[in-house]
């Protein structure tokens, strides 16, 4: 049996859809619905996604909640019934500033991306091995990056209290542990996501500023989606291998544990040297 695939692609970073592309065309000769969302009309990139998928359905949205304000958007435009599968992409800052810490590992912006997308979409082996694990076996909910499934960001616990709220108000269990995709690409079963498009509608969502704030309802969301698909009785898995990603992303959290330099939110200057503070300065002026 063929599943029925529905593709979901927010476009924020507009130059991206040409990075994205050539991941989709891994996709050619497989039936799916390409669902695009973007905040910003771009006549020549809508022109480009048509002469690519000539079947593609637009949205112009609101910049409201990141990508996942528009993936809300995107479920209240179609039958969830109609689709076995949905794939969720969005265009991602991949620029090398800066890095976060997942699972032990330390991953900068542009290899973040790359672990999400690849993890799906990356060849059409691996596209081809996603959809044979979901016919396979009844019990996966979700695929995204095995190095990216995580619980233990260290703000996970700020939200914590709304994803539990959420979780009981649906009236599923609630006491699961709190593990999800952490970057908000994946693969699912389009069922699972019956629940959130009965619950919330794109107008819930803050508009978004151009900075990223922890704590807000599309991060609830973030976590709400892997919660949720534990909750129904499915597991998240990831079949991925980046052999580069695990050792450098190794040695970087290494160094990181051995010296670590950086501003505070306090603007205050502060170095580290195997985790404990050996110097601290507050700054004057803007950073």
């Amino acid at each position: 049996m063929t599943l029925r695939l529905a593709v979901h692609l927010h476009i924020y970073y507009l130059d991206m859809w040409y990075e994205i592309k050539p991941y989709l065309k891994n996709l050619e000769g497989y039936a799916y619905d390409l669902y695009v969302t973007m905040n910003k009309q771009d006549d020549a990139i809508i022109e480009d996604i048509k002469d690519f998928n000539p079947s593609a359905k637009f949205f112009m949205v609101e910049n409201r909640g990141y990508d996942v304000g528009p993936f809300v958007y995107f479920l209240h435009q179609i039958n969830l019934n109609d689709y076995d599968l949905i794939l969720k992409l969005h265009t991602k800052n991949n620029k090398n500033e800066g890095s976060v810490v997942i699972n032990n590992k330390c991953i900068n912006r542009k290899f973040w991306f790359l672990l999400l997308i690849e993890s799906l979409i990356g060849s059409r082996a691996i596209f081809d091995n996603n959809i044979r694990a979901f016919e396979h076996d009844d019990k996966l909910g979700m695929i995204g990056s095995k190095y990216l499934i995580s619980s233990g960001l260290k703000n996970a616990k700020s939200v914590e209290a709304s994803v539990r709220q959420i979780l009981e108000r649906m009236g599923v269990p609630s006491d699961l542990p709190i593990v999800f995709v952490s970057g908000t690409m994946f693969m699912v079963r389009s069922h699972i996501m019956q629940k959130i498009k009965d619950s919330f509608n794109i107008t819930d969502f803050e508009i978004t500023s151009g900075k990223v704030h922890d704590e807000t309802l599309a991060h609830v969301l973030e976590r709400l989606f892997g919660c949720l698909t534990q909750a129904l009785g499915y597991k998240i898995q990831g079949f991925d291998k980046n052999i580069r990603f695990e050792l450098d992303g190794t040695l970087e959290y290494l160094k990181r544990f051995i010296y670590q330099k950086k501003v505070t939110k306090h603007n205050c200057l502060q170095i580290k040297i195997f985790r404990i503070p050996v110097y601290r300065k507050k700054m004057v002026g803007s950073i």
